[in-house]
């Protein structure tokens, strides 16, 4: 290919391309969210935040892991009721497809509890072992009900 010296590119068809490119991009990502859909992921963050401040509010850590152990349960009801909400906006094809996936989450947090469970124990890391697993498991189940909520996005 001969490149000719000048500034001006040979191909103009090139940077059409690379403009088309980025403007098919551009609007593919604009397709997930819909401007339409309420905050469902600020409403979720609100209503939690007050469990996970009471958390570090308490002053031993007996309290703290009843504190924990009661934002475990809340985020349960929460998982449910978003995993429920995302399942009544989609299509049979796509609510197998979630069903399936919900199921892979769910075995492999019972893989990931045992192994934190055998792992975070008192014998190695003392009186906190507790607290410190209770907060690992929180923080999974946080992070898929965030996930699922980034799915709900895409739908008013």
């Amino acid at each position: 290919m001969v490149f000719n010296n000048s500034r001006q590119p040979r191909w103009p068809w090139m940077r059409a391309a690379c403009l088309g490119i980025a403007v098919f991009a551009s609007t593919a990502a604009m397709a997930v969210d819909n401007p339409d859909a309420p905050d469902r992921l600020a409403a979720f963050e609100q209503r939690i935040q007050p469990l996970e401040a009471a958390i570090s509010n308490q002053n031993t850590t007996a309290d703290m892991l009843r504190a924990s152990n009661a934002y475990a349960k809340q985020l349960d009801v929460e998982l449910n009721q978003t995993y429920r909400e995302l399942m009544a906006k989609l299509g049979a094809p796509a609510a197998q497809k979630l069903r399936v996936a919900q199921r892979g989450w769910l075995s492999f947090m019972t893989t990931e509890a045992a192994f934190i469970d055998g792992t975070w124990n008192a014998q190695d890391f003392g009186s906190a072992s507790a607290l410190s697993r209770s907060e690992y498991r929180n923080s999974l189940t946080k992070a898929r009900i965030v996930q699922l909520l980034g799915y709900l996005r895409s739908y008013p």
